[in-house]
């Protein structure tokens, strides 16, 4: 082989393994839904839990799936039941689905379950992307909105400013301010854009801390607009997997404790350690989240108190679930509605304090020469 080829060979072997790492970890959301939903297909065509496996692994372009798919067909050559093998794989399974995936098995219904969890991902993925996308808005727009105030007055503003301000006659006191701001950002805006990369860098590494997830937690919980709205995609998140959870034949217990690892909010973490203390000491569900009214809405609680009495969890968290979709879909719109004229009211007084600054100027110089 010529030595430019070989050059040319392993630079693309260096190309395709850098790919293949770095599919590695993309192993997302969508991914585990499709794997569950080929599973399914499979395993009501009458084909084994192993030649299912197999089959998706030779299908497959997904280095990350490849590999879950390796590691599973290990497992169950070894003799192992495929809820063994999810465990085994903890970055890839929450250690729910391997929970809920032995109750399928123990039951012979491995099929269904993996279609209700296929279902259960596919809706919260689906509220989660609007839920972000919802959080994600109104900081595209204050971005957008202090990108324009920082180009007004660092591009814009010096040249006109120049413009009108020249002469020796006196400024108003805005045109001043506006003029003061202005030559602030033109020598300054290296080390504004600086301090802002930085301190998002840092806020975002802060937040991935346990001291920082209980901030932003708190913080989330505690704003007005965002609080109620984030309350209630947690609420539907925890319902659904709860309800799941009890369908697929787990205890109380068991469930509650599962949920630790589902959700990622501290103040919920604590909530479900509670609950978990109470059944232990025979205490309902209800004895404990009646009192944790900031963060579960307190006719969930009476409605969950019902299901509780009457031995009927499942259909009153079918109810909770009903009911709070609908007002989420509702809340996400009320967000967006109330936010966007924030912001054209703060861009409306930022042009009218640019406006009052010129033409201010502008009309002492007419003043002055006896227009």
């Amino acid at each position: 082989m010529p030595e430019e080829t070989k050059k040319i060979w392993r630079i693309e072997q260096m190309v395709i393994s850098l790919m293949q790492s770095m599919d590695m970890q993309s192993f997302s959301v969508k991914d585990k839904i499709l794997f569950y939903k080929q599973l399914v297909y499979m395993l009501k065509g009458g084909v084994s839990i192993l030649q299912a496996v197999e089959t998706i692994k030779q299908s497959t372009t997904n280095y990350a799936l490849k590999k879950v798919a390796t590691s599973i067909i290990f497992h169950l050559n070894e003799g192992k039941s495929f809820s063994y093998a999810l465990s085994r794989l903890p970055e890839y399974f929450d250690e729910s689905d391997a929970a809920i995936v032995k109750t399928g098995e123990n039951t012979g219904n491995l099929d269904v379950v993996l279609q209700e969890l296929a279902n259960e991902y596919t809706y919260l993925e689906s509220i989660k992307n609007r839920y972000k996308s919802a959080l994600t808005y109104p900081v595209i727009l204050i971005i957008m909105a202090v990108g324009a105030v920082l180009f007004l007055f660092s591009s814009v503003l010096p040249d006109i400013l120049d413009m009108v301000a020249g002469g020796d006659q006196k400024l108003p006191w805005i045109t001043l301010i506006l003029k003061g701001m202005s030559d602030f950002f033109v020598a300054s805006w290296r080390k504004i854009l600086i301090v802002l990369i930085t301190w998002l860098v840092v806020g975002g590494i802060y937040t991935t801390t346990d001291s920082g997830k209980k901030w932003l937690s708190s913080f989330m919980l505690n704003t007005p607009m965002l609080w109620s709205m984030t309350k209630t995609y947690y609420l539907i998140k925890r319902v659904r997997y709860t309800k799941l959870m009890i369908w697929s034949g787990l205890d109380y217990v068991q469930t509650f404790r599962l949920m630790r690892g589902v959700l990622d909010i501290p103040a919920y973490k604590e909530m479900i350690e509670n609950i978990i203390s109470g059944l232990q000491l025979g205490k309902t569900i209800f004895d404990t989240i009646q009192y944790e009214s900031h963060l579960i809405y307190p006719n969930v609680a009476v409605m969950i108190k019902v299901g509780e009495e009457t031995a009927n969890l499942e259909d009153a968290l079918s109810n909770i679930i009903s009911m709070y979709q609908e007002e989420l879909d509702n809340q996400i719109s009320q967000f967006s509605k109330v936010l966007e004229p924030v912001i054209l009211i703060f861009m409306g007084v930022m042009v009218a304090f640019v406006a009052s600054g010129i033409f201010g100027v502008v009309f002492s110089v007419m003043e002055n020469v006896g227009v």
